[in-house]
């Protein structure tokens, strides 16, 4: 159990996808029981960067892919880690409302498409699989273009603000945005989806600066109000 009388401070770098509820609930939660929440969010592979090259010594990672926790863990700087639960890929569009549309969707002209760098974050990656997937090859880059297109790239902090603002129609999400922002989502249809490989996980990173505090927020996060927050915006069972 968390202790209101502790003041204490815990430093988190999470995956941009959980950006509503860590900066809203889940920090307000944590203030109300003494703990102090400096967050930042960025795409997951971004965050690894970040910290491998010493830039960034967070007290606890959530990322999105085990293949960054891996790295990050291959590289000695992980003390222990855990799933934290799961999502699925889709868009949020203002243009239909169906899994039905989408193959009109994306014959439509104009699409303002907004996702994130393949680079720096695995939901870009998962999205080019997932178009491949869906329109094959050529139907992935006629509907995307580059991998690196910056018309459609943005930070994943920003993304949903290009949704909302209406600077794309058109932006791929993980569910757990869509839930958590209260946007509209298809998943996409099938295997497209990915629910099998989209993944969050949690760590406590060796030398943790606050260690007392790391142990306490992945207590908060994996089995306590935090969870049940992030059950609420979306994050599917471990």
């Amino acid at each position: 159990m968390l202790l209101a009388a502790l003041t204490l401070t815990v430093n988190v770098l999470y995956a941009g996808s959980l950006v509503t509820p860590m900066e809203g609930p889940v920090s307000r939660a944590l203030a109300a029981r003494g703990i102090s929440f400096e967050g930042e969010s960025r795409g997951s592979r971004e965050l690894a960067n970040l910290i491998i090259a010493g830039l960034r010594k967070p007290d606890v990672v959530i990322v999105v892919d085990p293949s960054v926790l891996h790295e990050l863990e291959s590289r000695g700087l992980v003390a222990r880690s855990w799933m934290l639960g799961s999502a699925s890929l889709g868009i949020s569009t203002s243009l239909c409302d169906r899994e039905a549309c989408l193959d009109k969707l994306f014959n439509t002209p104009g699409l303002r498409i907004a996702r994130t760098d393949p680079r720096l974050d695995p939901k870009g990656r998962y999205t080019i699989e997932a178009t491949q997937m869906l329109l094959g090859k050529r139907g992935e880059e006629r509907v995307l273009g580059a991998d690196d297109n910056p018309a459609q790239i943005f930070p994943e902090q920003d993304l949903l603000v290009r949704l909302e603002t209406g600077e794309a129609n058109v932006g791929f999400l993980y569910s757990t945005e869509a839930r958590a922002r209260h946007l509209s989502f298809i998943p996409l249809p099938g295997a497209a989806s990915l629910s099998n490989k989209i993944r969050y996980y949690v760590a406590v990173m060796k030398n943790a600066p606050h260690p007392t505090a790391a142990r306490l927020f992945v207590d908060f996060i994996l089995h306590g109000e935090g969870n049940r927050i992030l059950r609420a915006a979306g994050l599917q069972g471990r």
